[in-house]
């Protein structure tokens, strides 16, 4: 069983990505905050990392997150889906999107926003994840 690790400091979408992510046969574990989420992820066996990038403590704290986990030893070759409301609440200029993934600033595998569908989160994880 494939194993889904979730860093998102609401409680609520926690709940419903593990709900959404159980249902469809994967293992989940998740974190509400930002901090050891490199060793945490590791400790728990992740094959995915799910990422908000805001967090209470610092909006940006995500990016800084999928820089610490690929640069991890354990970790870097875990695939990030980054999942924010990062434009619907207006804090970059323009619009972040994929387009602005590269290794350095911003090394995730593929990016999405909150609110996202059931249907379309399934797809999206288990399109990250090796067969």
């Amino acid at each position: 069983m494939k194993k889904i690790y979730v860093v998102d400091d609401d409680q609520g979408i926690r709940e419903s990505i593990q709900l959404v992510l159980s249902k469809a046969g994967y293992e989940v574990g998740s974190q509400s905050d930002d901090k050891n989420v490199a060793e945490n992820a590791h400790k728990f066996g992740a094959d995915l990392v799910i990422l908000d990038v805001m967090f209470p403590e610092n909006e940006g704290s995500g990016f800084q997150l999928a820089r610490e986990i690929k640069s991890n030893e354990h970790t870097k070759g875990i695939p990030i889906l980054m999942l924010s409301a990062i434009n619907e609440k207006h804090l970059y200029v323009g619009s972040f999107s994929n387009k602005d993934r590269d290794q350095a600033w911003l090394p995730i595998d593929d990016f999405v926003e909150k609110p996202i569908s059931p249907t379309a989160l399934v797809k999206k994880v288990s399109s990250l994840l090796p067969a």
